[in-house]
């Protein structure tokens, strides 16, 4: 009899692209840390499973992974596979849920339902107008391989951003069949292909976005269509969150990205649930962030460990995080201008500077001042900052650079959730962007970005342990 169930991944993101190819499995390999080498992780082949459209699925290894083909961007399908708890005979037991174990609990494939629920709010988070809600939901049962189209609309009513007899393609969804192979239930989602639609009378409102006329399909009564944003309404800050905007004023341009759940129920009341978003590609899938929403949610559930002496003993494992996490910082680092970000930096800082009572000049002065142009470079700050970052992937070099150097992390690094009533009206403000890092970045909060509290702690107190055994005035 199965006890439980729940759904691997709990959390999956998919890719939107236009390719009818997805894009084949990797994983994240070992970083190229050579001499000459880049200093930036590889990318490695991994077991990919293909789904034909009569629901055969099948298994094999690439020889490489492709990320965009004549037609543009491959999709990222992500797969969830049905896991439980069973008891049979006496003996209990746990794995991928398959035929055989719904015949030992005396169901078949048909007694399984599953539900997929998507949603664009992305509209209706600003005008707070059901009507510019874009929902999409499909039922299908375990023995129906068929593909299914999350077909968007909106509430009915005369504001509907989606009109009658229309709807947004957010995804398709298939459950492929069963073989002895690959015996384990699970559930495919395909992405949308990553396009825009208008209103009617797009090309009324604006010449700036060419847009298929048969994607020009939207309701210009709708909220969203002239939705002009309010400087005191938080969700609107920074003022140009949405695209498709002129004067000010929404064009009421929609994508077909989403968010959602998938969920499986069994007679009698099991069910599984797991979330699924559909994002835009990932445009350089060899560069990790430094904060991942794995660093944000370990620092929700683990932030303590970092303080537990124990924790700070094991020298072999809280090294292997301090060089994952500086690793990541090159990557960042490899992709983004420094030197863009320093002047926007320090713009605004200006910007700010008479809310807090400070000089213009002295909170521009905060950021990095621009370094004279190396020979032949004309990004001088960000080739700079990439050498620099480049030396710091070799733990050595950071930890004799944290042993000469007390009190590094402090100086350097930001410190994260700092009130803003630090610092009051001076330069030491939070709100103002410095030469701490990360550097030039903004945060969600929109404050200058920082570390997880986590991910701040365990370097204070892994450089606190390299200091532990450090001779005096060395």
């Amino acid at each position: 009899m199965i006890e439980r169930l729940w759904l691997h991944p709990p959390l999956a993101f998919a890719r939107v692209g236009p390719s009818p190819v997805p894009c084949d499995n990797y994983r994240w390999g070992p970083s190229d840390l050579t001499p000459r080498g880049t200093g930036k992780t590889t990318v490695v082949p991994d077991v990919t499973l293909d789904l034909a459209e009569d629901g055969t699925l099948s298994e094999r290894v690439p020889q490489s992974v492709r990320f965009k083909d004549e037609t543009g961007w491959r999709p990222v399908c992500p797969y969830f596979e049905l896991h439980g708890r069973w008891t049979v005979d006496g003996r209990s037991d746990s794995g991928p849920v398959t035929e055989r174990q719904l015949a030992e609990s005396g169901l078949s494939l048909a007694d399984v339902r599953w539900e997929i629920s998507v949603a664009n709010l992305k509209a209706h988070h600003l005008t707070q107008r059901d009507g510019d809600r874009v929902e999409a939901r499909v039922e299908v049962t375990g023995d129906d391989h068929g593909r299914h189209v999350l077909a968007g609309r909106s509430p009915q009513g005369e504001d509907a951003l989606v009109p009658p007899g229309s709807s947004i393609p957010l995804g398709v969804v298939q459950l492929p069949v069963p073989n002895p192979a690959l015996p384990e239930l699970r559930l495919r989602f395909t992405p949308g292909t990553g396009v825009v639609y208008g209103p009617r009378d797009l090309t009324e409102r604006t010449r700036r976005y060419e847009i298929p006329a048969e994607r020009r399909i939207l309701n210009p009564a709708a909220a969203w269509v002239g939705f002009a944003p309010s400087t005191a309404d938080p969700r609107t800050v920074p003022g140009a969150l949405f695209g498709g905007a002129e004067n000010g004023v929404s064009l009421g341009l929609v994508d077909d990205v989403c968010d959602g759940t998938v969920t499986v129920r069994l007679p009698g009341g099991l069910s599984a649930i797991a979330r699924i978003v559909s994002a835009p590609p990932d445009f350089t899938p060899d560069r990790r962030p430094f904060v991942s929403l794995a660093d944000g949610l370990t620092d929700r559930v683990k932030r303590e460990e970092v303080h537990r002496p124990d924790y700070l003993a094991d020298e072999r494992q809280t090294a292997l995080e301090v060089r994952d996490l500086f690793e990541r910082v090159l990557e960042t680092m490899s992709g983004v201008n420094v030197d863009v970000q320093n002047e926007r930096a320090a713009r605004t800082n200006a910007v700010i500077a008479p809310e807090l009572n400070v000089s213009r000049a002295d909170a521009r002065a905060l950021a990095f001042d621009p370094p004279q142009p190396l020979l032949g470079l004309l990004l001088a700050l960000t080739e700079r900052g990439r050498r620099r970052h480049r030396r710091f992937v070799a733990l050595e070099v950071l930890e004799d650079m944290i042993r000469e150097q007390p009190g590094l992390i402090e100086q350097v690094v930001r410190r994260p959730a700092v009130l803003a009533a630090e610092g009051g009206n001076s330069l030491r403000s939070s709100r103002f962007y410095n030469q701490q890092m990360p550097s030039g970045m903004r945060g969600s909060d929109a404050y200058p970005m920082h570390l997880t509290r986590r991910q701040y702690d365990l370097l204070v107190g892994w450089a606190a342990r390299l200091r532990e055994n450090t001779e005096p005035n060395t």
